[in-house]
């Protein structure tokens, strides 16, 4: 099937700066058509008049605002990309985006920042090759957004002068947030000989890159949260999704020990199973549906849903992730974790990582929840050459 074009709408005031970003996403991929507008009722206009895969725009702008654009777009033309231009100093530009776009990004923009954010937006049509998916997508209405305690967390981070107390007392802030936090720092994996107490201790310890996972997961369960349907209650799933994450890190820090690697596995491993919310929310009765099919015939919940939807949770999950602008190799081991081998990769990585983690930690729920029990993909882990270390981790497993 041939690829449709892509075509960007760059809202933006400033003409001279407008035709500056527009010039630098044409160098950067000819392929993209680059549309530009003035202002969000000129922006509006372009949009009823032709499909659109992404818009950008700035918070202010004469007439409807930036925010209020996309705001409209959220409701009008849900499966366009929303990225935001804001000013990272001023609370009110950020926190008024929240909830209105996918990603944020620091005015004014470095027309490489914004062309590597649209090249990555545009990779998920990776994904929506597939039919199914594309059906599922649509059919969610509104696909959510980061929620706003991973923004103001994020900001915080990106302050030259950040630190484990400052982060710490931004989080001490969300009584939620704090527990889950104590709660992966007190956990068997960092092996501490005193418990954890307090929330700048914790960021100490887990470093700023795995308190972002953390604060992302958490945010992410608790605004979807949908009501228990069949066996998936948030909370267990959350969980799972955690002791996934920690096993998943572990593993890698033993084959691989590379630090950005470790932390991915870690990403991965907690937000694995995002899609799962994402379906329950949206199709709660189909989810069902998928959630009893899975029971009647004994089969994995990914096929299930699968049957049910044309997709999995994974498919979906990933295409969410990478919307929001995750690095691709989270993204790629969330779309794969069930079936690793589809991949032609004979290299071990963050996929790798997360499969074997899932797959451990699923064999050890509950013996009433053991028919949602994940699937070994053998030839996979052969071809990489692991299959001798699934003692050990079937160890760290059980003591996590």
């Amino acid at each position: 099937m041939p690829v449709s074009p892509k075509r960007i709408l760059l809202v933006d005031a400033d003409d001279a700066r407008a035709a500056l970003l527009a010039t630098a996403c044409r160098e950067h991929d000819p392929a993209w058509e680059m549309v530009t507008a003035g202002d969000g009722t000129e922006a509006l206009a372009r949009l009823e008049s032709g499909k659109f895969d992404a818009v950008v725009a700035g918070t202010s702008s004469p007439g409807l605002s930036g925010i209020d654009l996309l705001r409209t777009i959220m409701v009008r033309h849900p499966r366009t990309a929303r990225i935001v231009l804001a000013d990272p100093f001023d609370d009110e530009q950020m926190l008024g985006s929240l909830g209105a776009a996918h990603q944020y990004l620091p005015e004014p923009c470095q027309p490489d920042e914004l062309c590597g954010t649209l090249a990555r937006l545009m990779e998920l049509d990776v994904f929506l090759t597939n039919e199914n998916l594309r059906r599922v997508v649509t059919r969610i209405q509104q696909l959510p957004c980061p929620p706003t305690i991973y923004f103001r967390v994020m900001k915080e981070l990106a302050q030259p002068d950040a630190t484990a107390g400052s982060v710490g007392a931004l989080i001490a802030q969300d009584a939620s947030l704090t527990a889950k936090l104590l709660q992966v720092s007190n956990s068997a994996f960092f092996g501490l000989e005193r418990p954890v107490v307090s929330v700048p201790e914790a960021v100490q310890i887990l470093g700023f890159n795995l308190v972002k996972s953390v604060a992302l997961s958490h945010s992410l369960f608790a605004s979807l949260n949908p009501p228990a349907v069949g066996e998936l209650s948030p909370d267990r799933l959350y969980l799972h999704s955690l002791a996934t994450a920690l096993l998943a890190q572990r593993i890698a820090l033993g084959e691989n020990g590379d630090p950005a690697m470790v932390d991915a596995a870690f990403t991965a491993g907690i937000l694995h199973d995002t899609g799962k919310l994402v379906l329950a929310s949206a199709l709660p009765d189909h989810y069902h549906r998928a959630v009893q099919l899975a029971a009647d015939e004994l089969i994995p919940q990914w096929q299930a849903e699968a049957n049910v939807f044309g997709v999995s949770h994974a498919e979906v999950g990933a295409y969410l992730l990478g919307l929001w602008g995750l690095p691709a190799p989270i993204v790629e081991a969330v779309a794969w974790h069930h079936q690793p081998g589809r991949l032609e990769s004979r290299v071990f990585g963050v996929l790798a990582a997360v499969h074997i983690a899932d797959y451990l930690q699923s064999h050890l729920l509950p013996a009433s929840q053991r028919r949602l029990a994940v699937e070994l993909d053998v030839p996979y882990v052969e071809r990489l050459n692991i299959h001798e270390k699934m003692g050990q981790w079937v160890d760290d497993a059980g003591h996590l």
